[in-house]
């Protein structure tokens, strides 16, 4: 699923979900039930005015007001309850959607939970004893818990759920190791490679295989070190791979990198800002590697996002704000074409059955990319402040040009309509329950 940018007009505090779980917070690895759901003739807009949690369905037909005073982060829908935590709570928050006179209850108690994430009918979580967890997640109570592993590392603690199998950070001898067993926590471990997967993002599941960027040298936190290794196996849990074991990617250039589908994009010669915490995105040269190790130089400059809109086909913004369409045959980049935009942010691509939709966002608009590299401007729609989600039709903004109040966009940019009649403090939510 994409990354729900989600960011308060009202207080400016940034409310990523993936983010969070990125960065090893609390909160979901993804939401791949809602992600992976098909379109349905009913999905919702999950939203927050003064402090009252609303969801409107996505043609703006019904509106119900769920909550007052509703202060938490990392929402995810079931269709029975509502999931989400607070800042400074342990627990997973819950709600039902269907008892208007619920009260929100703790769902785990007082465990200390570090990482959680809904796949399919369960919720996953990790808590602070290093013990892995799954529940149906429209269980009456938490009696239901099933271990799924009790040697996890909580010093790294995002894991992944594809394909029938879980892959986390876990304890061997006391090291750290890339593992991966059944999701229902039977049958014995698979032991990966020695390291740890640092973020969320570098898992990267396919319809038959996944790839993980592991890092062989993960207690190092000062310096950028050429530790970063690509490996990719069967779904299935068949035998590892490492694409580029003899040639390991720097520390910096990966974690300023992203997945472009068939490739992973990492930027070389990066550097950190003058504070020292943030990646200076005007350094470095973009390259691309592909699972078999195989790397090549797609930019001059940085990358800072990128979507592939086709197996020979990728479109990417630059540090310098300008947007190319770039197209690949043999291994190498053919052609390049420069769209006509100037700072652009962000590029996302979402699929709704089998149609790509690709939006480049700009400091000010958002513009769809059609078929013929031509482009759609929908005015006032700005990154941080949208949600355009997979098998959701309708890129949903907040529409600073009319009070805040929500708006959805068609697909292909050429229609809106406006989902609520007062200002919007930001969105929490889309989802197809």
């Amino acid at each position: 699923m994409k990354a729900l940018q989600l960011l308060s007009r009202k207080t400016g505090v940034f409310l990523l979900v993936l983010l969070l779980a990125t960065l090893g917070t609390v909160g979901g690895g993804r939401q791949s039930h809602t992600a992976a759901a098909a379109a349905s003739a009913k999905s919702y807009v999950y939203y927050v005015s003064d402090d009252v949690l609303y969801r409107v369905t996505t043609d703006g037909s019904e509106t119900q007001k769920i909550v007052e005073n509703y202060d938490g982060n990392g929402l995810d829908s079931t269709g029975k309850y509502l999931y989400f935590y607070y800042n400074d709570g342990m627990g997973i928050q819950r709600l039902s959607l269907s008892d208007p006179d619920a009260l929100i209850t703790s769902f785990l108690g007082d465990r200390n939970i570090l990482f959680y994430l809904f796949e399919g009918p369960y919720l996953y979580f990790l808590d602070d004893t290093g013990h892995i967890y799954r529940t149906l997640a429209d269980a009456d109570d938490d009696s239901q818990l099933t271990l799924i592993a009790d040697n996890a590392d909580v010093n790294f603690r995002a894991f992944d759920v594809s394909g029938g199998r879980i892959y986390y950070n876990a304890l061997k001898n006391n090291t750290t190791w890339v593992a991966s067993r059944s999701r229902d926590g039977s049958g014995a471990i698979q032991w990966i490679a020695s390291g740890a997967i640092q973020k969320s993002k570098f898992y990267h599941p396919y319809a038959t295989s996944i790839n993980l960027m592991i890092d062989n040298k993960p207690a190092e936190t000062e310096y950028s070190l050429n530790s970063m290794v690509l490996y990719t196996l069967p779904l299935s849990g068949g035998a590892p791979k490492a694409a580029n074991a003899k040639n390991p990617l720097e520390s910096n250039a990966a974690t300023a990198g992203s997945w472009s589908d068939h490739y992973f994009l990492f930027n070389k010669g990066i550097k950190v800002d003058a504070t020292g915490d943030e990646l200076d995105y005007n350094t470095g040269k973009g390259f691309l590697m592909d699972k078999n190790g195989k790397i090549l130089q797609l930019s001059q400059n940085s990358v800072t996002s990128i979507s592939e809109i086709a197996v020979n086909k990728l479109v990417y913004a630059d540090s310098k704000g300008k947007a190319y369409i770039s197209t690949l045959a043999n291994g190498k980049i053919i052609a390049s074409k420069a769209l006509p935009l100037t700072n652009v942010q962000d590029i996302r691509t979402v699929k709704n059955g089998t149609a790509l939709t690709t939006v480049l966002f700009t400091a000010a608009d958002a513009y769809v990319l059609n078929a013929d590299s031509s482009l759609t401007k929908m005015t006032g729609v700005e990154s941080d402040y949208s949600v355009i989600t997979d098998n959701i039709p309708g890129l949903y903004y907040i529409n600073g040009l009319d009070n805040d109040c929500l708006y959805r966009y068609s697909n292909d940019g050429k229609t809106k309509i406006k989902l609520s009649t007062g200002p919007v403090s930001y969105l929490a939510l889309v989802s197809a329950k």
